[in-house]
């Protein structure tokens, strides 16, 4: 491998990894895929391994889910690698090889300029709102009397 084609390897993996994670989520977490076909299946969704390491039982709609996980791999894996899409994320990486990242006491700092500055606007906002709302109920309360 060349120094340019290692340059959006990790963006790509990255990518790929993040991709497949949201694919798995939606494939095996409560009523996603495997439990829907799960339940379209009915009777016919034969248990092969009882208990089965992560997804407790082995079913034929696992079995089928897990095949959807898979195809969608090879399809994130293929998209990910065309020239176009290489580039960008090639691109991208490099340019974040140029950002300047702030400290964790840079950071830190901004989180609590930031957590103070949410605060202050809250108490101000809060006044602002009882005091509209006494306003408010003056001119109310003294038109009706």
């Amino acid at each position: 491998m060349t120094a340019h084609s290692m340059h959006g390897r990790y963006a790509r993996m990255f990518a790929f990894w993040a991709l497949l994670a949201f694919v798995a989520y939606g494939c095996f977490k409560g009523d996603g895929l495997a439990d829907r076909i799960a339940s379209w299946m009915g009777d016919a969704d034969r248990t092969f391994i009882d208990p089965f390491p992560i997804l407790k039982t082995l079913k034929a709609s696992t079995c089928i889910a897990i095949g959807v996980l898979a195809a969608t791999a090879f399809v994130i894996m293929s998209v990910l690698n065309r020239p176009r899409i290489a580039n960008v994320l090639t691109e991208a990486e490099v340019e974040l090889t140029k950002v300047t990242w702030p400290s964790w006491a840079e950071a830190w700092q901004g989180t609590i300029a930031v957590v103070v500055m949410v605060l202050v606007l809250f108490v101000f906002l809060t006044i602002c709102d009882w005091l509209l709302v006494r306003a408010w109920l003056l001119l109310v309360a003294g038109g009706v009397g």
